[in-house]
């Protein structure tokens, strides 16, 4: 049946009592509008520039003001949180299948690694590091490490943290150690005088290819912004007022880890570093077949080590994907995958696998954190397409934020593990007193000697 008369007449009504409303208010802001004084006007754009000053500084608002950096805190610890991988489990199968693999991978490698770990030496700087339990997160982990080398630092002055934390000596380890890096043209130890060498053709020698990369030794993380890739010649010489206003900024600034958790302790050990310069050379690019078009990058694989052994790489196509020992490689091609962490078998880049580069790559990284001593690092190499051997380490890091997805919740266990039941060997050789970072295999100044079958075939 139709609505009655009366129905229609109320209808109506409710309509008309709307718009008296929305006119009302409407009234009632053009007559605040009006009554607006010049005082007002000057008081709101006092408060604009207020607030585009505080966004240009970062001062609570702005890309790394107050709040963002409390925002990305949360979501980085929330998101490698057990609760945060086992509830998408719930939602979704894929994230429960991932989830599932990511189990079985970590059943079937922990006797692997507790086999390498027992024939391990650690150097003794990495045994401060005090951890009481197995069932801890990966970023409490990375915290509890960060303690202990600020507590170190503060003691007695060590720093080994350097190893890491100055690109500087990180890449001389490189290098003493017979490591091939993409080609480094130099190290400043003043800006003033790099400055002056970048722009007299000095710092990069005449031969050298292009592009080349400027770099802080003493700024490491991503945050700080502080690589510059210089693309030719001419390039430098068209930008020099910008890129001297460049290279005095980042001389000045001062590392600050706001994105991770453990940034009260790590600023501690950053605040210490002498500032530093150094120029590096282009590594090969290949195809990324997952970009259309043919589009070329440099292929990196993040690996990250326990004990000497390689558990799992980051590869740099997708968004974190990650690659295992057995050669599976694990893409989130959508929004939804990555947010859940459900992850396809990825049919890009299969050539990584094909063509030999992961027995390359595990020895590589794994032969580095021998040679360090040290119960967790993350390698970062660089590889190829079409040549395995050309293989290189770009750089390592100790407190690696990486995102390892449904890994997250296992590879800590295997961390943790080792030192609560003390599966390694305490290293007493030569080199026991020295700080990481002058640590040298050719010089048989350093731990696990004896489980390098050859020296690095890679300079």
């Amino acid at each position: 049946k139709g609505r009655s008369r009366g129905d229609t007449e109320s209808t109506e009504s409710s309509t008309s009592s709307h718009v008296r409303k929305v006119e009302k208010l409407l009234r009632s802001f053009v007559a605040t509008i009006r009554g607006l004084t010049p005082k007002h006007y000057l008081g709101l754009a006092l408060l604009a520039c207020m607030l585009v000053v505080m966004h240009k500084n970062n001062i609570i608002i702005g890309k790394k003001g107050l709040i963002v950096k409390k925002v990305t805190n949360i979501e980085r610890r929330l998101t490698q949180s057990q609760f945060y991988l086992h509830f998408w489990t719930y939602i979704s199968p894929g994230a429960l299948a991932s989830w599932k693999k990511a189990k079985l991978y970590y059943e079937t490698q922990r006797p692997l690694f507790e086999e390498a770990a027992r024939n391990f030496e650690l150097h003794p700087y990495w045994l401060r590091t005090k951890i009481d339990k197995v069932d801890a997160g990966w970023y409490e982990m990375i915290s509890l490490r960060a303690k202990a080398m600020a507590d170190m630092y503060e003691e007695n002055g060590r720093d080994d943290f350097k190893i890491e934390k100055d690109k500087c000596e990180m890449y001389r380890f490189f290098t003493k150690n017979k490591f091939r890096t993409a080609p480094i043209h130099g190290y400043w130890d003043d800006y003033r005088t790099f400055t002056r060498d970048l722009f007299d053709d000095k710092a990069v020698p005449k031969n050298a290819s292009w592009p080349t990369f400027f770099k802080c030794c003493h700024l490491t993380q991503g945050s700080s912004e502080s690589t510059r890739m210089l693309k030719s010649r001419d390039y430098v010489h068209s930008n020099k007022k910008d890129l001297s206003s460049f290279i005095k900024a980042k001389w000045n600034y001062r590392a600050d880890d706001w994105e991770r958790p453990w940034a009260h302790d790590m600023n501690k050990l950053t605040d210490s570093l002498v500032p530093g310069i150094m120029v590096q050379g282009p590594y090969p690019m290949s195809i990324d077949e997952m970009e259309r078009g043919g589009k070329k990058t440099v292929f990196e694989l993040k690996v990250e080590c326990f004990w000497g052994r390689a558990y799992l790489a980051s590869v740099n196509f997708g968004r974190d994907t990650i690659i295992l020992r057995d050669g599976s490689i694990e893409l989130y091609p959508t929004w939804w995958q990555s947010k859940v962490n459900a992850h396809t078998e990825s049919p890009y880049n299969t050539w990584i696998r094909e063509e030999g580069h992961l027995d390359k790559v595990w020895k590589l990284a794994e032969t580095a954190a021998k040679i360090m001593g040290i119960d967790q690092v993350r390698i970062d190499i660089f590889i190829t397409k079409g040549d395995p051997d050309a293989i290189a380490i770009n750089e390592n890091s100790i407190s690696s934020g990486m995102g390892y997805r449904s890994h997250f919740e296992f590879m800590p266990k295997i961390w943790a593990q080792g030192h609560v039941e003390k599966w390694f060997k305490k290293y007493e050789g030569p080199g026991k007193d020295l700080p990481v970072y002058q640590l040298s295999y050719p010089d048989k100044t350093c731990p696990n000697q004896g489980l390098i079958s050859s020296e690095p075939p890679y300079a």
